[in-house]
């Protein structure tokens, strides 16, 4: 799933306040990185993409923040956890999680025809075995896996009070931490578009639900927020309707007041948030109808395009 590499400022000083986020690479955690960075404020950005992610990781320092970078997978549950415990020991005042993938139902095709053309069939195949496989090991598992390492190393280590200091001292080393999931307003109802990806990030809101009684009294705060449609590389990749389509700077203008307020859920943009939790209330049937207007599928991503690729080439030497 990739190395990973991590490269720390050199000569930190202690920070006024440490942000952790994974998924840095995407148009979102770009935004939230750039969001919070100022002076006094220390970074750990996470992605996949190491050149994109020291390209943001400038753009951080010029803003008067210091930045470390961790490039890996979240699928590579190992790498996660290291850095998720690193977090911890720095005592990261916001541990974000927003590493997302999206991916598609697929139209059936029926017969070749007598003309050699295909025809399209209204009917569409759930996503691809490996497609689904990706969304829920990246946007559920990865995710979660993260925040756990988080939580328990943070726990742990408030319970250890230093020598010479009081078990309240110790307890209060988590008294600032807040773990935030990015979920989607997609995890409010199923989308017939992308069910994998639906159901990908409603684990997120019910995980962060039982994740934040657990952890009432604690000192340590969970956020889930759950953004419409927001541009990015990803959202570029949607065939249909967006509406309220919103720049990512403007979201994570919206998302950083609702951590730094402490908010538990918050779901933007209201209005479409509204609709989907009336839309929800409704009847089945006239769910169904509403949807269709809203329906989208997804443009294969790079990942996705060379999965494909690697299963047709297997399924060629099988045949022949």
């Amino acid at each position: 799933m990739g190395s990973e590499a991590i490269v720390a400022e050199k000569g930190i000083e202690k920070p006024k306040r440490v942000i952790a986020l994974a998924g840095a690479t995407g148009g979102i955690g770009e935004a939230l990185a750039l969001g919070f960075a100022s002076a006094g404020t220390h970074l750990m950005i996470a992605g996949r993409k190491e050149q994109i992610l020291e390209a943001i990781a400038e753009k951080i320092r010029a803003r008067g923040a210091t930045v470390e970078t961790a490039s890996f997978d979240l699928r590579d549950h190992d790498a996660a956890e290291r850095w998720s415990q690193r977090a911890a020991l720095q005592n990261a005042d916001v541990f974000i999680l927003c590493g997302g993938v999206s991916a598609s139902v697929e139209p059936m095709k029926i017969a070749e025809s007598s003309t050699g053309s295909h025809q399209v069939n209204p009917t569409y195949l759930p996503e691809k075995k490996a497609d689904l496989l990706r969304e829920l090991e990246v946007n559920a598992v990865g995710n979660i896996l993260a925040a756990n390492a988080f939580a328990r190393a943070l726990l742990k280590r408030g319970n250890q009070a230093a020598p010479g200091s009081s078990a309240d001292d110790a307890s209060k080393r988590t008294s600032r931490s807040r773990i935030v999931f990015i979920s989607s307003l997609a995890a409010l109802t199923g989308l017939a578009g992308s069910p994998g990806y639906s159901a990908s990030k409603a684990a997120l809101r019910t995980y962060g639900e039982g994740l934040r009684r657990l952890l009432e009294g604690t000192g340590i705060g969970v956020t889930v927020i759950f953004p419409g449609y927001v541009e990015s590389s990803m959202s570029r990749r949607y065939q249909g309707a967006k509406p309220w389509l919103m720049s990512a700077e403007k979201a994570a203008a919206k998302m950083i007041r609702a951590i730094d307020a402490g908010r538990a859920e918050y779901a933007f943009p209201w209005i479409l948030a509204l609709g989907i939790r009336l839309l929800n209330m409704l009847p089945r049937c006239f769910q169904g109808l509403f949807l269709k207007g809203f329906f989208f599928t997804v443009v294969p991503d790079a990942e996705s395009r060379l999965s494909e690729q690697t299963s047709a080439s297997v399924e060629d030497r099988q045949n022949n």
